[in-house]
């Protein structure tokens, strides 16, 4: 039989009740004391003349450094992981998948190539691991071949591979394709368009007018007045407000320094219209002002005739 103390005896004894809603407090690990203590010893200056266990304290620091480098391990794995490239490197360019070895793409150390996979720098991967480059992939092809053994595309494909070639900065292909005879005629007519004001714009301006003069007809004419030299009268009766033909040009153009003279310029308009493809009259001569009175107007327009 189970007695239940009474009143009486609650004063100096707990009830059963108080003894089911007591909490029981979990007796520590002794490993929890251990680290415990290991903190308070590290990070707690001992100030009562306590000595802390020289062992537990050396355990503690030893374990804080570790964990301190592997931290710092782990974040540097986590930036320069993919910097770090495999002596085959699988390539996609463009779309197009190549397979070549690390050291052919660091064949030249000064090239932009071999910077893109030195390890300073991370590469993009596609969706299965390839290294992407956005280049045309069928050009790289001759990038790769003069990459492993020198090779000089041909000629039908010099001009793609000079401006891939440019980009990657691969000097030494650059240096053996600028002697090819689409090459040299590029580089002739663009040292041709640089003599020019504003050559490109001028050029992009003179389409927007003919197109706009074509909405009805399909036929955009361009008047332009060109002229090397700034014209300024010299004798005191010039009328500057007598009518002059140049006052009709859509378009003007000077003056500009150097030998080439507004025929080369009109020329070299035109030759670059024909070869995008427009569909362009040859452009009419000169036309010059007649006026006179005291001094000859010396100012004259060229037309262009656009047909879409």
């Amino acid at each position: 039989m189970i007695s239940v103390p009474n009143n009486s005896d609650s004063e100096s004894s707990d009830s059963m009740e108080d003894i089911q809603l007591k909490p029981v407090q979990p007796k520590p690990h002794p490993a929890r004391l251990v680290n415990t203590e290991v903190r308070r010893n590290v990070f707690t200056p001992v100030t009562q003349g306590h000595e802390i266990p020289r062992q537990i304290s050396e355990l503690s620091l030893t374990r804080n450094n570790y964990m301190n480098e592997r931290n710092v391990n782990v974040q540097m794995n986590r930036d320069h992981g993919d910097r770090t490239f495999p002596p085959v490197i699988p390539l996609n360019v463009g779309g197009i998948k190549y397979i070549t070895r690390l050291s052919t793409l660091r064949k030249y150390e000064d090239s932009m190539l071999a910077a893109m996979f030195s390890g300073r720098h991370i590469v993009d991967k596609d969706e299965y691991g390839n290294y992407f480059l956005d280049s045309n992939g069928q050009v790289f092809a001759n990038i790769l071949d003069f990459l492993r053994n020198g090779t000089i595309p041909p000629n039908e494909v010099a001009v793609s591979v000079f401006k891939d070639a440019n980009y990657f900065g691969l000097h030494e292909l650059v240096e053996q394709l600028q002697f090819k005879p689409d090459i040299a005629t590029m580089h002739v007519k663009e040292a041709h368009r640089q003599l020019f004001p504003n050559y490109f714009v001028v050029k992009q301006n003179i389409v927007k007018i003919a197109m706009d003069h074509a909405i009805t007809s399909r036929t955009g004419e361009i008047i332009i007045n060109m002229f090397k030299t700034e014209f300024a009268p010299k004798a005191p009766n010039f009328n500057p407000k007598h009518g002059c033909v140049a006052e009709l040009a859509h378009i003007k153009v000077g003056p500009w320094e150097g030998d080439t003279d507004e025929e080369m310029f009109i020329r070299c308009l035109e030759n670059d219209y024909l070869e995008e493809g427009f569909n362009l009259k040859p452009h009419e001569t000169k036309r010059k002002c007649r006026y006179y009175h005291g001094q000859t107007c010396p100012k004259f327009t060229y037309k262009l005739t656009f047909i879409f």
